[in-house]
């Protein structure tokens, strides 16, 4: 590969990077520009705003979504029928490099056979049909019929990852299950800030973080409010942190006396991170990667999940495992007398720096290239 000169499709503004999809996107590209690699972005924005903060890296290009209501009728998924923009093939065809497109939403331009000529990457982000099933067990009737809809839609669409050169999936399960549709599936794991915790002194509280104003996150710091409720000591409180939390939840939260710490800085999150004796996190969705369970085994914490939060991850044996609110409860009332060592700190820190190094697992992708370089030419 004589120039390394890669195209990304990003389905969102990866900046700022404060959730687990921009995280992803913006560590991976970071990550590539250090390898090298002459970018140029091509971004979608449907309300994050441009960001400066991407120009150091690349050409960036703007595109709108269009999310019309019309396009829930297509046969397409409405998250891949909405980012299908003449402006973004028009740009991809000026030349002949490769494009990584960013989650199955981007995918829309590979049905184009000038782009099936290419070498082309999709980094999958989750297994999106999976996805969007999970998020219907907590929704309203009208939300539950869309996602149902959107989850059989991607089903069936996922037959266009046979045209990609190559699948990256986020995790080993996701891997099995895509090389049914192409044989050319590695596993690139998620690409993530760079984590300086350290082992400390724990303070006697739980802790619950996440984005609060997903509504899968604040399902599942309900759920473990309501798992919790009558475990829950003065002396051992449970903190919810996050970002913009709904009335519904701050009303729950005063009413069963759990503290709220809404919008922390990073600094303050971090802090709390850092100091929590147990970690709890729960998700009815077993999909991709949760990003803040990285943040919490990168911490001198226990951590208490259910089966799905780590399912395919790798990360099971640093977690107490409870599969229903019964054994939630019990785990928890065990782990109020248990506390983290240095060695397991550092067991869960080696573990880190080598499966979750950025610039190291990015190289996968330039392998990756220079493997369909040769390829080509021969």
């Amino acid at each position: 590969m004589e120039n390394k000169k890669l195209h990304i499709v990003c389905l969102d503004v990866p900046f700022p990077a404060d959730y687990g999809g921009a995280i992803d996107m913006f560590y991976r590209i970071k990550a590539l520009h250090q390898l090298g690699f002459n970018l140029t972005l091509h971004v979608y924005d449907y309300g994050r705003g441009k960001h400066n903060e991407l120009n150091q890296f690349g050409n960036v290009i703007y595109y709108s979504r269009k999310r019309s209501f019309l396009n829930l009728f297509s046969r397409r998924p409405f998250i891949v029928q909405t980012r299908k923009n003449k402006k973004l093939l028009d740009n991809l065809l000026k030349d002949d490099f490769p494009i990584l497109f960013e989650g199955i939403h981007t995918t829309w331009f590979l049905e184009n056979s000038e782009i099936q000529n290419r070498t082309t990457i999709v980094r999958m982000h989750n297994l999106e049909d999976e996805y969007y099933r999970g998020l219907k067990k907590n929704s309203s009737f009208i939300k539950q019929f869309y996602f149902q809809q959107e989850a059989i839609k991607l089903k069936k669409y996922q037959a266009i990852l046979s045209k990609a050169t190559y699948i990256l999936a986020i995790k080993d399960s996701d891997a099995s299950a895509l090389k049914g549709i192409n044989s050319n599936v590695l596993v690139l794991p998620a690409s993530i800030p760079d984590i300086h915790g350290r082992f400390t002194k724990v303070k006697r509280f739980a802790l619950f973080h996440g984005n609060l104003s997903v509504p899968e996150n604040e399902s599942a710091a309900i759920w473990i409010i309501e798992a919790l409720k009558n475990v829950i000591d003065p002396t051992f409180p449970l903190i919810i942190a996050g970002k913009n939390p709904s009335a519904k939840l701050k009303k729950i939260c005063l009413k069963e006396e759990i503290q709220l710490v809404e919008n922390p800085d990073e600094k303050a999150l971090f802090q709390l991170i850092q100091e929590a004796q147990i970690h709890v996190l729960y998700t009815s969705v077993p999909s991709g990667i949760k990003l803040k369970l990285l943040s919490c085994i990168y911490s001198s914490g226990k951590i208490l999940v259910n089966k799905n939060m780590v399912i395919g991850t790798s990360l099971e044996s640093f977690c107490t495992i409870a599969n229903d609110p019964k054994e939630f409860k019990l785990h928890y009332i065990g782990l109020m007398n248990d506390a983290l060592t240095n060695e397991e700190f550092e067991e869960r820190s080696v573990f880190i720096n080598k499966h979750f190094n950025n610039a190291r697992n990015c190289q996968l992708i330039q392998k990756l290239l220079i493997q369909a370089d040769k390829q080509e030419v021969n």
